[in-house]
């Protein structure tokens, strides 16, 4: 593992893997292959602590080894008046519950022997820099598409087993296969056909479509300020709509009469993204990766807080993702220690509170779901 209790030598040296040994085998350039492992290791490391501590997605998920979600569902009973004699009923929470997808990622780094015999560990590098990011896309796109899709995950295909699922946020029955009735709050009962992906016309978003996702979450008790994600091709939209406040410009000083959002700069993060302003109790940030006209609003409790709105499976035992390099074990035997190295990790993305996430489409009344980039 790139980190966790194991020392730093159990990362490096593979099974069957002798220091010596591989220190006998040189790039063209001098390079060992000892020093190419510990690069991998120190960049699956280095992307490990990023995805735990993602400043947007540690904002939307939290994390467990563990294949089930169960929650509350329904009304309430209600407290009863105290008598000298008389004793309450016994009252009890119905639930429901889904299952967690765990899905296997795996990603070679194809050097053929005639390669590594010549190899620069520039390219090496870049091959390496290559993995990483194709390992943060993969990251990216999972997380998006379950945002931003209202139909349930099912099959043993998609880590679920023969029968589970893995639905999305609150939506009616007949989207479902596992109904979904919010719990009762402030007064407001909720039936199974209770919808949070809502498509709206126009092509563009109004402040109408954000005072709406404002108002989806805190009928069920989520409290503002509130987040919502949009697309790079809707924010000049955004940005003109009465009302919007906009964060500071990094390099830009500003006069004592302007109004600026107070929850931070313009500033991209790791993952690209950036927040632009505030707009009806909303922060609004930008995600590259998601499509024009599709927006998800939701209530962030704090980095990798359970009662986010996204729930990620990691491996048994594991508390975070865990990326690591080893040899492709279907490969046969290697005529070099690293010829068939592969990168791997297990996660699946599911969702936690179905009451916590509110998607838009505003291109047409009818819902469609997104197709994240």
């Amino acid at each position: 593992m790139p980190y966790g209790p194991r020392d730093t030598s159990s990362l490096v040296m593979l099974t069957g893997w002798d220091a010596t040994a591989l220190q006998n085998y040189r790039l063209a350039d001098g390079t060992n292959y000892a020093a190419i492992v510990a690069q991998i290791n120190a960049a699956l490391g280095g992307l490990n602590a990023d995805l735990a501590s993602d400043p947007l997605w540690s904002t939307l998920i939290s994390f467990t080894d563990q294949p089930e979600v169960e929650y509350r569902v329904g009304g309430t009973g209600g407290m009863q008046r105290h008598t000298e004699y008389g004793r309450p009923d016994a009252q009890r929470s119905a639930t429901e519950g889904h299952m967690l997808p765990l899905l296997k990622w795996d990603r070679a780094l194809g050097w053929t022997w005639d390669y590594l015999q010549d190899a620069r560990i520039g390219q090496i590098q870049a091959d390496i820099a290559m993995a990483v990011q194709d390992i943060r896309d993969t990251w990216r796109k999972q997380i998006l598409t379950r945002l931003l899709q209202r139909g349930d995950d099912s099959g043993a295909i998609n880590g679920l087993g023969t029968s589970g699922y893995s639905p999305g946020f609150a939506t009616a029955a007949a989207s479902t296969d596992v109904d979904f009735v919010p719990p009762t709050w402030g007064g407001t009962s909720f039936t199974s056909a209770h919808e949070h992906y809502v498509g709206i016309s126009g092509g563009a978003f109004t402040v109408a479509a954000l005072q709406d996702v404002r108002a989806e979450l805190r009928e069920h008790g989520h409290q503002p300020p509130f987040d919502v994600l949009i697309g790079v091709n809707d924010e000049v939209a955004v940005r003109a709509l009465t009302g919007f406040v906009p964060v500071a410009q990094q390099l830009v000083t500003y006069g004592t009469s302007v109004s600026l959002a107070n929850f931070g700069m313009e500033a991209d993060e790791i993952n690209g993204s950036y927040y632009i302003g505030m707009i009806e109790d909303c922060r609004i940030r930008v995600v590259p990766g998601i499509p024009q006209y599709y927006g998800f609003g939701y209530k962030t409790y704090g980095l990798n807080n359970p009662r986010n709105p996204v729930r990620v499976r990691v491996g048994k035992g594991q508390m975070a993702p865990q990326f690591v390099a080893m040899t492709d074990p279907r490969a046969g035997n290697a005529t070099t220690p690293i010829q068939y190295l592969m990168v791997y990790g297990q996660f699946g993305v599911g969702v936690g509170d179905r009451t916590n996430g509110t998607p838009r489409y505003v291109n047409n009344t009818t819902w469609a779901d997104g197709t994240a980039a």
